[in-house]
């Protein structure tokens, strides 16, 4: 894009406005909406943030690959997993029921920790197939049957588990191929604002047609309006420039990304609940992360990230 570096961007700022989105998510913020303007957040505007996440990550893949990198980051991205899973086995371990359980778990992932195995398929399935017409095809064919597997569930018409269906074949890899697929094109569009404004609202549409075909509140974690709106609030942001420590902020955004659910935890036994949770979670979470991103404790904050 002219002018504009990729570290230099509102790609790395707007990381940050979408983990705390996940924890307006995760904390149902603000409380004391209609069932519907719930719906719209919850399950509609605040859902961008993993779509975002994983198409950045797939847009940067390319250059791994292309400098022999890629099994490098996918070992990265293992390592920051198993790490992560051993800082929170302490909530989830008494919970575990059986060897199977745990190896679920362990597979798909506690919580939010999902999304690091998920990166992982799409980027061995990127550097698998590695032809654009292929990862194309695969990404849409995954697309399509994830978003059938989640119409079938919140329609009544099967029972499966979250886990078989929201995970990284269907979801992350699908947004995963498509950034990387536009990091390998000729030329990228220059967005328009207005383009991104209609594609939220069709998100935010798209998630109440969600709603009446579950018959009320149930999780949606991907939908069609998805595949517009992330590219295109992701080209939108990678046009904007500013003067800031992009690296620092994308650790600082992953950072409250991986710890708020510890965040959470913590303000439930405090006794906090609804919009004061979210806040409390929103600060704390932040400020963690801010303080690890001091230069002198940086080395610390990109071991976590």
């Amino acid at each position: 894009m002219p002018g504009t570096s990729d570290r230099n961007s509102a790609i790395d700022p707007m990381r940050m406005g979408l983990a705390l989105s996940v924890i307006a998510l995760h904390t149902g913020f603000p409380d004391g909406l209609s069932g519907q303007a719930q719906q719209v957040l919850i399950n509609g505007l605040y859902r961008l943030a993993v779509p975002v996440f994983a198409l950045i990550s797939g847009f940067f893949f390319l250059g791994a690959m292309r400098s022999g990198r890629g099994a490098g980051f996918v070992w990265r991205i293992l390592s920051l997993y198993v790490m992560w899973m051993v800082v929170y086995l302490p909530i989830y371990g008494p919970d575990l029921s059986s060897v199977g359980h745990a190896a679920q778990l362990f597979f798909f992932g506690y919580f939010h920790l999902w999304f690091l195995p998920g990166l992982a398929v799409g980027a061995l399935l990127v550097m698998a197939l590695r032809g654009r017409v292929a990862v194309a095809i695969a990404a849409l064919a995954c697309a399509v049957v994830g978003l059938a597997l989640q119409w079938a569930v919140l329609s009544g018409r099967a029972t499966i588990q979250l886990d078989f269906y929201r995970n990284g074949l269907f979801v992350i890899f699908p947004f995963f191929a498509t950034g990387w697929l536009l990091a390998g094109a000729d030329s990228l569009p220059r967005i328009r604002g207005h383009w991104v404004a209609l594609a939220l609202a069709a998100v935010m549409a798209e998630s109440l047609l969600w709603y009446r075909i579950a018959g009320g509140g149930f999780g949606v974690d991907s939908m069609a309006s998805l595949f517009v709106a992330a590219p295109l609030v992701f080209l939108a942001a990678k046009q904007v420039g500013g003067d800031w420590d992009g690296k620092r902020i994308a650790s600082m955004a992953a950072f409250v990304y991986f710890i708020h659910i510890l965040i959470m935890i913590t303000a439930s036994r405090f006794g906090l609940e609804g919009n004061a949770k979210a806040v409390f979670v929103m600060a704390v979470s932040t400020a963690l992360a801010w303080w690890l991103g001091a230069p002198r404790r940086r080395p610390v904050l990109s071991l976590l990230t």
